[in-house]
């Protein structure tokens, strides 16, 4: 009498449920470590901007005595700047002005919106867009330099008193924020100098504001 082997018989219905349960772990498992990995380099876009602005109106301060937008007017100092129209008090150390808390615009013509004009011009950053109101963006929405009292939150303002102007980014995965966070502050979103405009800040949620120190 022939039997046949279990090669032949083929897998059991037990066998097929335990592969099928083992393939959709590891495929939850590799889409898990997909979104890590796009997280942290949509957080490194977001740590080159801010370095690169906190860099810029450094350089900018060093050579013209101002920061960006807060600059005192020199005429045919920096090619392509005209006096006039920043909307606040310049040279006393604040970019002034305010900025929509939900949808990142800034008045055209008060200091915000003059500093990324002014850095551009003066070629310490790269390239700017043509809204007047948000030239700088990130891939999520718009970036600013600007005073913290006018556009930080009380709760950002008191644990950084010392922090005079802040960089605004605006609608933020909260996956990036908090990879920002570790790698520029405690990993703690709601808390140092890196912080968002909400008392949490989740997986799956955006944060409105995410505030780092310019």
């Amino acid at each position: 009498m022939h039997t046949k082997s279990k090669l032949q018989s083929g897998f059991t219905l037990a066998e097929m449920a335990i592969v099928i349960v083992l393939g959709g772990i590891l495929l939850a498992a590799g889409l898990m470590a997909g979104r890590g990995q796009i997280s942290r380099t949509q957080a490194q876009d977001v740590i080159q901007i801010a370095n690169d602005l906190q860099t810029g109106a450094l350089a900018f301060k060093q050579r013209y005595g101002y920061l960006p937008g807060d600059w005192i007017f020199v005429a045919n100092q920096i090619q392509g700047v005209a006096a006039g129209g920043t909307g606040g008090t310049t040279g006393n150390g604040l970019i002034e002005g305010t900025l929509d808390a939900v949808t990142g615009v800034a008045t055209a013509l008060n200091e915000i919106g003059q500093a990324p004009v002014q850095l551009y011009q003066a070629s310490l950053i790269g390239k700017m867009g043509t809204a007047t109101t948000a030239r700088l963006q990130s891939q999520f929405g718009p970036v600013h330099m600007a005073g913290a009292a006018a556009n930080a939150t009380a709760a950002y303002i008191a644990a950084n008193p010392s922090v005079l102007n802040v960089i605004v980014f605006y609608n933020l995965p909260c996956e990036v924020v908090l990879d920002v966070d570790r790698a520029l502050d405690n990993g703690v979103a709601t808390n140092g100098k890196v912080m968002v405009d909400a008392a949490t800040c989740n997986g799956g949620a955006t944060a409105v504001r995410t505030f780092i120190p310019l």
